[in-house]
């Protein structure tokens, strides 16, 4: 019997316990996850793995680095997240969509995965990582450029 981990009291408030039933992708032993956010972490949210607590991946909306981020979830990914609404992920009320951050070692060159984002519908209690088909975003989105050109740097 797997004994579920409670870190709610180290990081913050704890998600429901979602089922990731194709794991994550290059991870797909591990398919039990929460989302644990933390109000110093603002937006920022810990995608922590319950059967293994070293593992989590910090999560960030892709609206919130990017206001003009759309993408459109694919009819077998919906399905499989158990949701039948607006396929426009900007348009679905039930599906929360995340893209994972990665820390460089330069701390400026964060990036985002932009063509692999995280969709969780929290009413079947279910994620999934998809890969936007046709899509011309990077998996490796560097998030200070975006914001530099939001600021009307060079």
């Amino acid at each position: 019997m797997e004994k579920e981990i409670d870190l709610t009291g180290l990081l913050g408030d704890e998600s429901p316990s979602l089922e990731f039933p194709s794991g994550l992708i290059g991870i797909e032993e591990w398919t039990k996850f929460v989302v644990i956010s933390h109000p110093e972490a603002g937006p920022l949210k810990l995608l922590q793995s319950l059967e293994d607590n070293r593992f989590s991946l910090i999560l960030a909306n892709p609206t919130d680095i990017d206001p003009a981020y759309r993408a459109r979830i694919s009819a077998p990914d919906a399905e499989a997240l158990r949701y039948a609404g607006d396929l426009r992920l900007d348009k679905a009320d039930d599906l929360d969509v995340y893209c994972i951050l990665s820390v460089q070692e330069e701390p400026f060159k964060v990036t985002a995965n932009f063509l692999g984002p995280v969709v969780i519908n929290w009413a079947a209690k279910l994620g999934r990582q998809i890969i936007l088909a046709d899509s011309s975003y990077n998996p490796r989105h560097l998030v200070a450029a975006v914001a530099q050109k939001q600021n009307g740097g060079a």
